[in-house]
């Protein structure tokens, strides 16, 4: 028979990155960062035998375990679970242009708004209250904010362009023969930057919990993005482009995305502070 083969011991490096792993998503930045410092001391002290790391010190994430406030945690795990849901249905909205359960009180374009408001609201109380800044503002994070800021603002004037009454006379006379080009980038565009928004807010979650609260702006802005995508592909498939439609859409339209927009701006701020 042939023996199994026995698991290579962790190096100092190796164990030193799972357990910040490990530590960071359990424990507070400013915490876990101190509960790295102290185990770095102790697994690089020059008598400690590298071979013996687990014996003495533990499973890394065991360790980690042995650190966490199971309370605080658990509580943690409860909001990250309600904000991931949130970003599911906003990726799958943008995705399927449709919401398998409907409320007879409100039309569905609304839908994606409401989640972003949970999410605003519920990650702010949170890591406003718990998170914990770490250090000078990252040069990543504001790089990142330009990019999806840059995506948001250009979303929104390709679709006032295509949401001018004169382009959609012009649209309704082609249609269905002829699709126009806007169209199909504003089709891609929603969808595609909805999706991937709710990817990013998932992303700024993380690394706000694990590093800095304030990749928390990062989240509020995506989930921003995100929602008006939602809107915008809600609102396409639910109504019927007759002329009063046409004449109308453009300023029903952003007289809503406006407000939305402006209310996930506030919040990134306030994330940021």
């Amino acid at each position: 028979m042939m023996r199994a083969k026995k698991a290579r011991p962790l190096t100092r490096e190796q164990y030193l990155k799972k357990f910040s792993r490990a530590v960071r998503w359990r424990l507070m930045p400013q915490e876990s960062e101190e509960a790295i410092s102290d185990y770095r001391e102790l697994i690089f002290q020059e008598e400690r035998d590298e071979s013996k790391l687990v014996e003495e010190l533990g499973e890394p994430v065991q360790a980690a375990h042995l650190l966490t406030d199971v309370k605080a945690y658990r509580q943690w795990l409860k909001i990250f679970a309600v904000l991931a849901f949130g970003l599911f249905l906003l990726a799958k909205w943008a995705w399927m242009g449709h919401s398998s359960f409907y409320f007879s009180f409100a039309d569905q374009w609304w839908y994606p708004v409401w989640v972003m408001a949970v999410g605003l609201a519920l990650s702010l109380y949170w890591f406003r209250r718990y998170g914990q800044k770490n250090g000078p503002l990252s040069k990543r994070l504001v790089l990142a904010l330009v990019v999806v800021l840059a995506f948001g603002a250009g979303t929104m004037a390709w679709n006032w362009y295509v949401f001018d009454s004169s382009f959609l006379d012009s649209y309704v006379e082609r249609y269905p023969l002829i699709i126009p080009w806007q169209v199909i980038l504003q089709r891609e565009l929603i969808i595609n930057g909805g999706m991937i928004c709710a990817l990013i807010a998932l992303a700024g979650l993380i690394l706000a919990k694990c590093y800095d609260r304030r990749w928390l702006a990062l989240y509020t802005l995506a989930v921003t993005v995100a929602a008006v995508c939602g809107f915008i592909i809600f609102f396409c498939r639910s109504i019927d482009i007759g002329y009063a439609v046409r004449s109308s859409a453009q300023s029903y339209l952003f007289a809503r995305l406006i407000p939305i927009g402006a209310a996930g701006l506030i919040g990134t701020g306030v994330a940021l502070c």
